[in-house]
C-alpha cells in the first residue's frame, strides 16, 4: 500500500410545446427485382441519370445484434453500438470534452449558493433545444438522469453523479444549476446522453427500463425510427426537429444485425450494407480482406469482460481465498473460450495461473466443501455466459466446487451480490481511464447492503473511500491514479481482467465517409450523419 498512502497524502418545472410528431418521409423501399419496360410507348423520352434524393438514399450498417436495451449508462445494455446510437439520437451536454454548443449556450462553474456546497456549475441551454416531439430540453433531463444514475444498480461510472448534492432548475428549465457535495474535476464528462424525461417517471424510478425496448425521443440528428428485434433491424430516420448546425446528410440508416461471417460477407458482397462494425470471428479479417473493393481495420474498444470477486461474499469475503482463486485463473484460456476464437484476441495483462504439479487449492476446497462458489452471469451476454461455463469447469479440475448463477445483471447488482447470495460476477465494464472511470470502481457504497454500481466488488476502506475522493476532486492525476488502483487489486484480487473488445471493421464502396482510407477514420458509427450514399 505504499504508492497508495503516497498518493494520498500528496494530493421544476420544464416548458412544454406539444405540437404533432415530426414528418417522417418515408424512403422508397428498395427491391431486388427488375422492374420491366412498358410494351407500348407513344414517345420517345430522353434518359438522364440523377443521383438519389435524400429519401432515396439509406445507408446499410451491419452491427453486431442487440443484447439487452438501449441505455448506454447500463453495463446490461453498454456495447459499441450502443454507445454509437446514443451519440446519433441523444444530446449530450459536452462530446469529446468539448460543450456541445447546439445544446448549450454556456457551461461554467458560479459561486457556489452556500458553504456546504463544494462546487457549482451552471449549464444554459439553448432555446432553441428540442427533443423529436417538440418538446424543449429542460433541466428537468439533467435531474432525470442524475437520480437514474444514483439510484439505479449496475450503472456505467457512477462516481461523479454520487457526488452531486443538487440540481436546481430555473428561467423555465432553461437554466440548470448542479451543486456537487464534493469537488468533481472531470465535470464536463457528465450529463452525456440525455434522456427524455417528460416521457419516464418522476424520479427515475424507470430508469433501467426506460430504453429497453426503443428510444421513445430524440435530441440528436437522427431518431429512432423501429426496432425489429425478430429480423435483426434497427431503423433511424433523420431527426426533422434538429435545430442545430450540420443536419444528417442522408435521411435514412439502418443497422442490420450480423451473425457470422457467411451472412456478412454475401450482404456486403450484394451491397444490403455498405459499412461493418462488429466483433471479429476466427477469420472475419481474412474473410473481408478477401472481398474486392473492402477496406478492413481493428480498433480495441475502451470495454473488458472482468471477473468480479465480492469482498463481501460468505465465502471471498477474506484477501487469501480471492488470492488463491486468482491465482487459478487461466487468463489466456478463459478468453480464447469466451471469445470463441484465437485470432484478433486482445489477452489483457494478467499473472500466470497456478501450474499443474503446483500443490492443490486446499482453502477453497475447505470452502466450498458445503456450499459451492456461486458465479454469475447474464444469459443474453454470450461472451460473458461463455466464461463462466468455462470458469466452472477449470474450478472443477481443482476441487473447487462451482455452479453458475445465469440471471439478468439488474438482480445481480441489485439483489443478489449485497446479499452475498453470488461471489463473484462476469461482467463486461467500461476501462477509459479517466478518473472517474478509475473512481467508479472502489466508490464505497453509500450504506452497507446497498445495490452495487461501480464497484461490484463491494470492496470499501477509509483508505479507498479518501482515494477516491481525491480521484473524483482531481488532487490525484489519473495516471497516478490507475497506479495506486492496479497497486490495490494487485494486493486484494478484486478484479481480474478476462478479455478485451476487439472490433472489425470494413468499409464497402457504397458511401463517402470521413476520408477515403478507413485508416484514417478517427471514429466509425458516430460519425454516420456526416456520410453520403454513392
Amino acid at each position: 500500500m505504499g504508492l497508495l498512502a503516497t498518493a494520498l497524502c500528496a494530493a421544476l418545472a420544464a416548458c412544454s410545446a406539444n405540437p404533432g410528431p415530426p414528418p417522417v418521409e418515408e424512403a422508397t423501399p428498395t427491391t431486388e427485382t427488375a422492374t420491366q419496360p412498358p410494351a407500348e410507348t407513344t414517345a420517345t423520352t430522353p434518359t438522364t441519370t440523377t443521383p438519389p434524393s435524400r429519401a432515396e438514399a439509406v445507408i446499410n450498417i451491419g452491427v453486431d445484434p442487440l443484447r439487452n436495451g438501449m441505455n448506454p449508462h447500463l453495463i446490461a445494455d453498454d456495447s459499441a453500438f450502443v454507445r454509437a446510437l446514443a451519440s446519433l439520437v441523444l444530446p449530450s451536454a459536452f462530446r469529446d470534452g468539448e460543450m456541445d454548443t447546439d445544446v448549450l449556450e454556456s457551461a461554467g462553474e458560479v459561486e457556489p449558493p452556500s458553504p456546504e456546497i463544494a462546487q457549482t456549475v451552471r449549464y444554459v441551454i439553448s432555446p432553441s433545444a428540442q427533443w423529436s416531439d417538440g418538446t424543449p430540453i429542460t433541466g428537468s433531463d439533467f435531474r432525470y438522469l442524475w437520480q437514474g444514475m444514483v439510484n439505479t444498480p449496475g450503472v456505467v461510472d457512477p462516481a461523479g453523479y454520487q457526488a452531486i448534492a443538487d440540481v436546481r432548475v430555473s428561467s423555465a428549465g432553461r437554466t440548470v444549476d448542479v451543486d456537487f457535495a464534493r469537488p468533481v474535476a472531470e465535470w464536463r464528462s457528465l450529463f452525456t446522453h440525455l434522456l427524455p424525461s417528460h416521457l419516464f417517471q418522476p424520479g427515475a424510478e424507470d430508469f433501467a427500463e426506460a430504453l429497453l425496448n426503443d428510444i421513445p425521443a430524440s435530441g440528436g440528428r437522427y431518431m429512432v425510427h423501429t426496432v425489429d428485434r425478430a429480423r435483426g433491424v434497427i431503423a433511424l430516420n433523420r431527426n426533422d426537429r434538429f435545430w442545430g448546425e450540420d443536419p444528417a446528410e442522408t435521411d435514412r440508416v439502418i443497422f442490420r444485425a450480423i451473425r457470422d461471417d457467411m451472412q456478412g460477407t454475401d450482404q456486403m458482397r450484394s451491397g444490403q450494407i455498405d459499412f461493418l462494425a462488429a466483433t471479429p470471428t476466427e477469420t472475419s479479417v481474412a474473410a473481408y480482406s478477401l472481398m474486392t473493393d473492402t477496406q478492413v481495420r481493428t480498433v480495441d474498444q475502451p470495454r473488458e469482460l472482468q471477473l468480479t470477486l465480492s469482498a463481501t461474499s460468505p465465502l471471498l469475503g477474506d484477501v487469501a481465498a480471492r488470492a488463491e482463486l486468482h491465482s487459478l485463473i487461466d487468463v489466456p484460456l478463459i478468453a480464447r473460450l469466451a471469445a470463441g476464437r484465437s485470432s484478433q484476441l486482445p489477452v489483457p495483462e494478467h499473472q500466470p495461473a497456478r501450474g499443474e504439479n503446483a500443490p492443490p487449492p486446499e482453502l477453497l476446497q475447505q470452502l466450498t466443501a458445503d456450499r459451492p462458489l456461486r458465479l454469475a452471469a447474464d444469459p443474453t451476454d454470450v461472451t460473458a455466459s461463455a466464461a463462466v461455463r468455462s470458469l466452472v469447469d477449470l474450478l472443477s479440475q481443482w476441487g473447487v466446487a462451482a455452479e453458475i448463477v445465469s440471471t439478468d445483471l439488474g438482480e445481480i447488482t441489485g439483489e443478489l451480490l449485497p446479499a452475498g447470495e453470488v461471489d463473484a460476477v462476469i461482467a463486461w465494464d467500461h476501462t477509459d481511464g479517466s478518473g472517474l472511470d478509475l473512481a467508479s470502481s472502489y466508490l464505497c457504497p453509500p450504506v452497507p447492503g446497498a445495490p452495487r454500481a461501480g464497484n461490484l466488488s463491494g470492496y470499501c476502506t477509509p483508505e479507498t473511500d479518501e482515494l477516491v475522493r481525491a480521484i473524483v476532486a482531481g488532487t490525484i492525476d489519473p495516471a497516478t491514479a490507475a497506479g495506486v488502483v492496479e497497486e490495490l487489486n494487485a494486493a486484494e484480487h478484486l478484479v481480474i481482467p478476462l478479455l478485451g473488445d476487439r472490433r472489425v471493421l470494413v468499409l464497402g464502396e457504397g458511401i463517402v465517409g470521413p476520408d477515403p482510407d478507413l485508416d484514417n477514420w478517427t471514429a466509425g458509427i458516430p460519425t454516420v450523419a456526416t456520410w453520403r450514399t454513392l
